[in-house]
């Protein structure tokens, strides 16, 4: 791997990126890059839950690492973190996260972190997805659906990441269930419109948590190794 992990940010929630975030570490834990995997704050499910983020994560990782680890913070409600920490009356603060995110880092010789929605989403009452991932300074990875206007909060999730001083490692496109002229045309007219990598496009998979896809074969992973 070229640094210490990524942040893995969407241009919205329920895109795929803990599904990318698990095969990403599976690969790179299979080629002996002993990566660990954190997803900081969830709402909407337990821990324990096999379709849980962290459970995914967990599982497609193939570590050790407790889901306490690996998700240290956790509410039942399906809601934007800041929310749900409100409504259950918990708090806790940017330094608590990194607190939580230094002890599991220690153990793995890189990371990867998976945000909520997208990188602007609340995380608390004074700090956003945003706020994290300047903190950790870990490149960005970019999930986004292959689809009819994505093009847009691809290019507004580039400008802002890059307003806050964010460095941008590619983009990867997630789930096509089928293919049309947009579909087909999504990838070239991004490229025209930004610098930023295309690592590549995964295929949609039903009925699979961890699917163990052939990432080589649909991602230039070259570009993160």
């Amino acid at each position: 791997m070229k640094n210490k992990g990524y942040f893995i940010t969407g241009t919205d929630t329920e895109i795929g990126k803990t599904f990318v975030t698990a095969e990403l570490a599976r690969y790179f834990n299979k080629h002996n890059q002993d990566i660990g995997v954190f997803k900081p704050l969830m709402s909407g499910t337990r821990r324990e839950n096999p379709h849980s983020d962290a459970y995914i994560l967990k599982a497609g990782a193939k570590v050790l690492d407790s889901l306490e680890e690996i998700n240290p913070f956790q509410w039942d409600e399906a809601l934007a973190p800041a929310l749900a920490q409100k409504r259950a009356k918990t708090g806790y603060t940017l330094d608590d996260v990194l607190k939580k995110y230094n002890i599991l880092a220690q153990k793995h010789k890189g990371m990867l972190v998976e945000g909520a929605g997208g990188i602007t989403v609340p995380y608390g009452d004074d700090f956003t997805v945003t706020d994290l991932a300047c903190a950790l300074n870990l490149p960005l990875i970019i999930v986004a659906p292959n689809k009819l206007g994505v093009i847009n909060h691809i290019i507004l999730t580039i400008e802002f990441a890059r307003n806050h001083d964010l460095t941008i490692a590619g983009i990867i496109f997630n789930g096509v269930k089928h293919r049309g002229v947009v579909e087909d045309t999504n990838l070239t007219l991004l490229q025209e419109m930004t610098d930023v990598p295309i690592i590549g496009e995964l295929p949609w998979i039903t009925h699979q948590i961890i699917a163990e896809i052939p990432l080589e074969k649909y991602l230039n992973i070259k570009l993160l190794m």
